[in-house]
């Protein structure tokens, strides 16, 4: 009975599709409805986003140029901010055409035919709704959607390829990229963009019938979860003759803290006895530049300097150890610099400035 009320809900709500996108989807998927809300990609429109309306503001961007990514399910300034990047539009794109300057999504333009990604089902298309009665009839069980067909036979929703139509470069007027991601896929790889930014989390994926787990729509990262991707983040300390160094492996398939203005931050603190000796904190950055100066993103033609952290990142230090030190790591990122937050008059903002940690270790000695 629960199910056939639900389904009728449903049915009561499809014509509120095209006023928005997620209105039906949040029926059936109120907890992913709910984490998507709360998600950088519900807030990636230039109402929601402070950093991206303070670069658009002063880059004077082409809005269209940005929209394709940042709010390319919005028609209007209701939809910018309710659902700028909506259900149907991140579940529709059929592939990506890569291009020198910026890739493009394909959608397939078909509102009630979507893609997903589930291992057991990885070669079934075109999957229907259906019920199912056991016990003579008096208990019934839906399977499916009856509002849409699911195809899960398309690899890029298992690869992580599928996000990479806005996350991988966007070239300027320059020809230089400015979103630099430096992301791969690799089949060998054991991790991909999905895997890492939407795990597998507690909570049925649907009403209309029951699953231990789902994929996180609340994308983890630095705005949500962050200290959960800490796990694809290696730290690790050598004693040296005259000092010690770290070193910092990646296990993610793309460079850290490369987005725009964006800061990673390790700060390293030796306890010994009771005094703390604490280290200068290492700065992992990229600066854009033009004609050997600190330039804005969209007039850059340069990289001035790069300290990101690639596949694996060493960092000596000139502090000698001794016996029964303790070396505490600590890796954090800000989302934007302290600089940029004052180039770009977000400097009032204390939390996009504030040190956030991914990950904290000690070593003994």
């Amino acid at each position: 009975m629960k199910n056939l009320i639900a389904i009728t809900l449903i049915f009561v709500g499809y014509t509120s599709l095209f006023c928005n996108d997620n209105t039906v989807c949040k029926k059936c998927h109120p907890l992913i409805y709910k984490e998507y809300y709360n998600s950088i990609h519900r807030k990636s429109s230039l109402i929601n986003d402070k950093i991206y309306k303070a670069v658009f503001e002063k880059e004077h961007a082409k809005k269209q140029k940005c929209n394709s990514c940042h709010a390319p399910s919005a028609k209007n300034l209701q939809q910018e901010k309710e659902a700028p990047i909506s259900c149907i539009y991140c579940h529709t794109i059929k592939h990506i055409i890569e291009n020198d300057k910026a890739n493009k999504n394909i959608l397939t333009g078909k509102k009630k035919d979507f893609f997903s990604a589930q291992k057991e089902k990885r070669d079934e298309a075109k999957v229907k709704f259906e019920t199912a009665t056991s016990f003579f009839g008096l208990i019934k069980r839906s399977k499916n959607s009856p509002y849409h067909q699911i195809e899960y036979n398309n690899e890029n929703y298992y690869n992580g390829n599928v996000c990479m139509g806005c996350h991988s470069h966007v070239n300027n007027a320059h020809n230089f990229d400015i979103i630099m991601l430096d992301a791969y896929i690799d089949k060998k790889d054991k991790q991909t963009c999905i895997t890492c930014h939407m795990p597998q989390t507690m909570g049925s994926k649907t009403t209309l019938s029951d699953s231990k787990t789902h994929a996180y729509h609340g994308i983890a990262g630095l705005h949500k979860l962050s200290k959960n991707l800490g796990k694809y983040i290696n730290l690790h300390v050598k004693k040296q003759k005259n000092g010690f160094q770290v070193t910092l492996t990646n296990l993610a398939n793309h460079a850290l803290f490369g987005q725009v203005y964006r800061e990673g931050v390790l700060n390293v603190t030796i306890i010994r006895g009771k005094d703390k000796i604490i280290q200068k904190p290492y700065i992992f950055t990229r600066i854009f530049g033009k004609g050997n100066k600190e330039s804005m993103p969209f007039e850059a033609t340069d990289i001035l300097k790069d300290t990101l952290i690639y596949a694996k990142k060493t960092i000596v230090y000139n502090t000698k150890l001794q016996k029964g030190d303790k070396v505490i790591l600590s890796l954090g990122f800000r989302l934007i610099s302290k600089k940029a937050a004052k180039a770009l008059n977000l400097q009032d903002d204390k939390e996009l400035t504030k040190i956030k940690i991914l990950k904290t270790e000690s070593f003994s000695f």
